[in-house]
Parts: structure tokens; C-alpha cells; sequence
């Protein structure tokens, strides 16, 4: 991403994007104050010798396709359903009550190449446990 500020509180690089209005947001936090007012998919530009554009709306927790790089961080990109499983998840907010636990992820994100380094936090019991528990948080319940 851009390095954009969050369009909520404006105090933090954004890391999330809307799902409807494609608005950048910087957490959960954001986004729930964000979603307290309704919003509508970004205008689409389409000039005259364009075919016609397809209906951009997206239902909550649908995902936008824009091609190219965007393609492979949108598989990544956690929806608002596992952002507020994440939220509501008291197993992920005591492990990340940890201050070293804190030092290690604030260390990953400052870090030029996180996934390395994530790579090998994840050899400590104590971050592969908060892996797990995101991962976990994250499943859609069956």
C-alpha cells in the first residue's frame, strides 16, 4: 500500500482498505467507527468507447478484484468477519498483552522483509502460540 493515512483517525499509516468504499483504515477500531456511517463503492470512470462497467458494489465480507499485484494481497486481505472474529478473539488479546510479545511484532513491522523475519520468530513457542491463535480466530466457524 501507498503509505496513505488512515482516513478515520488520520494519525496512522493505513493497512486495511474498506471492502465497499475501498476508504483506508489502520484497524479494527477505524473500521467500526468507519462503518457507523453508510458508505458506496468508489465511482467508476469509464469513457465513451469503454464497454459498460459492471455493477462495482460489493455485499459486506465480498472482495473487490483490481488485477495485477493487487490480486495476490487480496487473497491475503482478512475480511470484516475475521477482523472482528480477531476483535472478539480474548485468546489473541491476552497473548498480545505481552510487552515482548508487542517488541516482537512492532519489530516485524518496522522490519524491511517481515516475512523472513516472521519465518523465524515462528521457531519461538511463545509467537508460533499467537500464530495459532490468530490463525484459529480467523476460521469461519462451521
Amino acid at each position: 500500500m501507498g503509505g496513505e493515512a488512515c482516513t478515520v483517525c488520520s494519525e496512522t499509516i493505513s493497512k486495511y482498505k474498506c471492502p465497499t468504499c475501498r476508504a483506508g483504515y489502520c484497524s479494527v477500531k477505524c473500521f467500526k467507527l468507519h462503518k457507523l456511517e453508510p458508505c458506496a463503492p468508489p465511482p467508476v470512470h469509464c469513457t465513451p468507447s469503454a464497454a459498460p462497467a459492471k455493477d462495482r458494489s460489493l455485499k459486506l465480507g465480498e472482495k473487490e478484484r483490481t488485477g495485477g499485484d493487487d490480486d495476490e494481497e487480496e487473497k491475503h486481505r482478512l475480511s470484516p468477519g475475521d477482523l472482528q472474529r480477531l476483535d472478539d478473539s480474548t485468546r489473541v488479546k491476552g497473548l498480545l498483552m505481552n510487552p515482548n510479545m508487542r517488541a516482537l511484532l512492532e519489530a516485524v513491522r518496522k522490519d524491511p522483509n517481515p516475512v523472513e523475519t516472521i519465518r523465524a520468530l515462528r521457531q519461538r513457542p511463545d509467537f508460533e502460540e499467537l500464530a495459532q491463535a490468530l490463525i484459529s480466530a480467523t476460521e469461519p466457524i462451521v
